[in-house]
């Protein structure tokens, strides 16, 4: 009889270890982070890093980051479905790429000629735009943990174009609708060519200059192939990327790792805008010392002025088109 008994209590004891770590396992929260592009962009080699680092200091916490980098969950354009239907959990997006889900995420497109120093300071105030844009896209099942701009895009090409009216006649190669819209005002032509094709589209003149981010002018090696690099402020617009995450599942999250994820998240952010604005600062050096003439247009400069009064009457249509709450920010600052 003793013998069954150390049986039976030697089963429960191995019950009661399975028990436990079984609710170990339950206690750990992984969190996907799907990523897209290559491993070298700054908002995957810089952020990742910087989140992984930020949720060791977000302490108390039991998450564990699991990255699905290269688009192994989601490539960008899948995002602004895949969040809200919860099919992504957490990712990376371009905010531009959201207009069809979240209509006021065109004002990444709009004319505003803001300097990222002033978009970033827009986008921290109170009751700025990273509030508001939280709100719009809480309304479709998505929650905005932090925003991080990329800069303006740069304009490449072979002539100096530093005004509107030097895009007169020009062939552009173009990658958004508003972009068309300008280059179409300057009295341009946009063209709509894939960004693997920029290179041999500049070299064999199939257009006059190409529109493309200005980390892009170094992937692509324009430097071989074109002369002047123009930054036109966000008088073309600017590129705004993210991180975002499906309401439920984040909202589902044990309370602790909850808090501790969105401010891994915040700081991680902050990161990586310090990083993408040290990372312009080198490459507008690289780009100097290739033998390229780099300009980035800043207010106290003559052609910021005509920059504004060309696209005037495309902002105030863009305006038109978003929620006044997000209107009112860039009027304001009118």
């Amino acid at each position: 009889m003793m013998h069954f008994g150390r049986i039976a209590a030697a089963g429960l004891s191995i019950a009661a270890a399975l028990l436990t770590a079984t609710a170990g396992a339950q206690a750990q929260t992984t969190v996907p982070l799907a990523t897209w592009g290559g491993a070298n962009h700054i908002g995957v080699r810089q952020f990742v890093p910087a989140l992984e680092e930020a949720l060791k200091k977000a302490q108390p916490n039991t998450i564990t980051l699991q990255h699905f980098p290269g688009g192994q969950l989601a490539q960008d354009k899948d995002m602004p479905v895949g969040i809200p239907m919860g099919q992504v959990k957490f990712g990376w997006i371009t905010v531009n790429g959201w207009s069809g889900t979240v209509p006021d995420t065109k004002l990444m497109d709009a004319p505003t000629g803001l300097t990222m120093a002033e978009l970033d300071a827009l986008i921290e105030k109170p009751n700025g735009l990273m509030d508001a844009l939280k709100q719009k896209f809480d309304e479709k099942n998505t929650v905005l943990l932090g925003l991080a701009d990329l800069g303006p895009p740069a304009v490449v090409s072979n002539v100096p174009l530093k005004t509107p009216a030097d895009f007169k006649g020009k062939k552009v190669r173009v990658f958004s609708e508003g972009q068309a819209e300008a280059v179409r005002a300057f009295g341009g032509s946009p063209v709509s060519i894939p960004f693997a094709d920029v290179y041999s589209a500049m070299q064999y003149g199939t257009v006059d200059a190409v529109i493309l981010g200005f980390q892009g002018v170094d992937s692509q090696r324009m430097y071989e192939v074109s002369k002047y690099v123009l930054v036109p402020a966000s008088f073309l617009g600017t590129t705004m990327m993210g991180w975002a995450a499906n309401k439920q599942w984040i909202e589902g999250l044990p309370e602790q790792d909850r808090a501790a994820l969105l401010k891994a998240v915040d700081e991680a952010s902050h990161s990586n805008r310090k990083a993408i604005v040290e990372e312009i600062d080198q490459l507008t050096k690289q780009y100097k010392d290739r033998g390229l003439q780099v300009t980035i247009l800043s207010p106290e400069m003559p052609e910021f002025a005509e920059w504004q009064k060309a696209t005037a009457p495309l902002l105030k249509s863009t305006l038109s088109q978003l929620s006044p709450d997000v209107a009112a920010l860039i009027e304001a600052k009118d």
